[in-house]
C-alpha cells in the first residue's frame, strides 16, 4: 500500500512539474505590420505554427495600412513589436519615439523597378508616373533609389502613393501609373500582366535594411522578457519554414492573399530560399545606408549614427548561448 502511494505522490509530483510547460498562462503580445510583402513571412510562421506559443507568447497580429500608420501602434502601445522597413523606425526616433530594430527579416533592397511594354530604357521613363507605397516605406524608398541607379534626377518623374503592390498594379493596368515597384511575387504577377523589369535592385548591391523586427527601448526596459520570447519565436521560424515548405506556403497564401501557386513558390524560394539569414543580426552598414539616404532627402536630418537605431543583444544571446545552431542540428 505505501509503495502504491508512493508510485501515486512521484506521478502527481511529475505533473505538478509538467503541467506548467503546457498549460502556463501565455502572456499576450500584438504585432503590428503594415504591407503583405512575403518579406514577412517569419513573422507569421511563427504565429501559425505556434512558435510563438512555444516559448510563452499569445501573439496577434494586426494589419495596418502602411509601415507608417502600423507604426504610431508602437508610440500609443497599442502594439509591443512591429515588422516593417528599417526606414519607417528610422523616421519615427527622428520624430521623436523610442523606436529600436532588434532583428532583420531581409537585407537589402529588394525590389523591381516594373514598367509598361513601351517603357525600354531611363530616357522613356522622363516625364512619367511611378506608383509606391507612403512616404518613408521601403517600397518608396526603393522607387528613388531605383530612379538614381538609372542615372535621372528624381525631379524627372512623378513619385506618388498608391497601396500595395497589387493596388499599384491594378493602377498601372488603369493608365493612373506607367511604372511602380514590386517584391517578387509582385513580378511574377507584373510579367503575366505584359510588364517588364526596367532594373532589379537586388543586383545593384544597394546596402540597406530592409523587413525588420522593430520595437521600443521602454518595452526592452520594462518587460525584456517578454522582447526575448517574441524573437525566439521569429528565430525559430526561419528554420521551422525551410523545413516546412508546404505549410510556409499556406500560410503565405493566408497573407499575401493570392492562391496563385508561381507567386507563391517564387515568393518562398526566393525570400525563404535564398535570402532571410539564419542569424538575423541588425546589419551598423544596412542601417547606415537607410539613414543616410533620408539624410540625402532632407539635409537638415541631425547627423546620427546607426548605433543609436538598433540593438542585437537578443539575437547575440541566442547566437552566442548556442541556441540558433541547435535548431539546425539535425
Amino acid at each position: 500500500m505505501k509503495w502504491i502511494l508512493f508510485r501515486i505522490g512521484v506521478v502527481l509530483w511529475v505533473c505538478s512539474v509538467a503541467l506548467p510547460l503546457h498549460a502556463q498562462k501565455l502572456e499576450r503580445a500584438v504585432l503590428a505590420f503594415g504591407s503583405t510583402g512575403p518579406n514577412l513571412t517569419p513573422f507569421w510562421v511563427a504565429r501559425e505554427a505556434g512558435l510563438y506559443r512555444q516559448y510563452g507568447l499569445d501573439v496577434d497580429v494586426v494589419f495596418f495600412r502602411g509601415s507608417t500608420i502600423a507604426i504610431n501602434a508602437l508610440a500609443t502601445r497599442d502594439a509591443h513589436f512591429g515588422a516593417f522597413g528599417a526606414s519607417s523606425s528610422v523616421l519615427a526616433k527622428l520624430g521623436g519615439m523610442d523606436t529600436v530594430l532588434i532583428a532583420r527579416a531581409t537585407p537589402g533592397l529588394l525590389f523591381y523597378l516594373v514598367t509598361k511594354k513601351e517603357i525600354k530604357n531611363a530616357g522613356d521613363l522622363k516625364g512619367k508616373r511611378i506608383g509606391a507605397s507612403r512616404p518613408g516605406t521601403d517600397s518608396d524608398l526603393a522607387a528613388r533609389i531605383a530612379v538614381q541607379k538609372l542615372g535621372l534626377s528624381e525631379k524627372d518623374v512623378s513619385i506618388i502613393s498608391m497601396g500595395s503592390d497589387t493596388e499599384r498594379l491594378s493602377a498601372m493596368t488603369q493608365g493612373v501609373a506607367e511604372a511602380t515597384v514590386v517584391t517578387i511575387g509582385g513580378y511574377v504577377a507584373a510579367q503575366k500582366q505584359g510588364f517588364h523589369s526596367l532594373i532589379d535592385l537586388s543586383q545593384a548591391n544597394v546596402p540597406y535594411e530592409a523587413a525588420s523586427m522593430i520595437t521600443t527601448r521602454m518595452l526592452i526596459k520594462e518587460n525584456s522578457d517578454m522582447v526575448g520570447k517574441f524573437v525566439k519565436g521569429f528565430v525559430a521560424a526561419i528554420q521551422y519554414e525551410q523545413m516546412h515548405r508546404d505549410f510556409t506556403l499556406k500560410v503565405l497564401s493566408k497573407y499575401i492573399r493570392t492562391a496563385d501557386p508561381e507567386i507563391l513558390n517564387a515568393s518562398y524560394d526566393y525570400y525563404v530560399g535564398r535570402v532571410i539569414p539564419r542569424t538575423p543580426y541588425v546589419s551598423e552598414k544596412g542601417l547606415q545606408a537607410v539613414i543616410d539616404f533620408i539624410r540625402q532627402r532632407n539635409p537638415q536630418t541631425p547627423n546620427v549614427k546607426a548605433q543609436d537605431f538598433m540593438d542585437n543583444r537578443f539575437i547575440k544571446e541566442l547566437d552566442e548561448s548556442g541556441f540558433i545552431k541547435a535548431l539546425y542540428a539535425n
